[in-house]
């Protein structure tokens, strides 16, 4: 018998007995328990658009992508969402990045112009189109989305407004999993700055949830052992 249709029919053997299949089946346990149509199951993996991506990068897409396979073999529709970070800000000039990057730090990779010659529409596009490269060389079938564009779509709408009612509830659980207290205070959302234009500089505070609004103060804040200034300004922004 061949060996792959020995593993299938061998009720102890997930699928071809893969981690993927085990993944597989983990997540279709899940949807089922959570009542959600099984019609189209996605996977999704982060690309990083603040640098050179690198082996890891890849190896995180493919694994999702496994995922997504071991799904089709299972007989059930599915999708490989490729997320790129690009709504993350620039924490520092990554390693072999030309100088001039310092001036960005703090701002969203999205509104950072491509210094490698305007081919793409930002500094994060250019990075996370890289990414995009290695998968495509690599066969994987993918559904490209943007952080930036998914906030500016108001695609997650919903789970912020979630988020921010809940955000005691969640400042505690940000606690106990990073063991960071920043939010058990802050509200855990990053505010753009109207002023300068940095998101890690921003301290979230007074949610109105009537209004869907926050106040913030752009006061600074430590990033990767050095301190990021703000620049002192003060506001109040819509968060839809």
């Amino acid at each position: 018998m061949n060996e792959n249709l020995r593993l299938i029919d061998n009720p102890k053997v997930i699928g071809r007995g893969t981690w993927y299949d085990k993944a597989a089946d983990e997540l279709i346990k899940r949807e089922k328990k959570l009542k959600r149509s099984l019609d189209l199951i996605r996977t999704e993996s982060g690309l990083g658009a603040s640098g050179y991506p690198h082996i890891g990068s890849l190896a995180d897409g493919l694994r999702n992508y496994g995922i997504a396979m071991a799904l089709e073999v299972r007989g059930y529709n599915s999708e490989y969402i490729a997320f790129a970070d690009d709504k993350d800000g620039l924490r520092s000039v990554p390693t072999g990045m030309p100088d001039e990057l310092e001036q960005y730090l703090g701002l969203s990779v999205a509104q950072i112009p491509d210094i490698f010659g305007d081919c793409h529409f930002s500094f994060g596009e250019h990075m996370s189109s890289l990414l995009k490269q290695a998968l495509d060389l690599n066969k994987v079938k993918y559904t490209p989305m943007s952080a930036y564009k998914t906030y500016q779509d108001g695609l997650l709408n919903d789970e912020i407004i979630t988020l921010l009612d809940n955000h005691e509830k969640v400042g505690k659980i940000i606690e106990s999993v990073t063991g960071q207290d920043k939010f058990t205070e802050a509200l855990p959302y990053f505010v753009v700055c109207e002023n300068c234009g940095r998101i890690y500089t921003t301290y979230a505070h007074d949610y109105n949830p009537q209004t869907h609004t926050i106040q913030y103060d752009c006061k600074g804040m430590e990033v990767k052992g050095r301190w990021m200034e703000g620049c002192g300004h003060k506001g109040e922004v819509d968060v839809l």
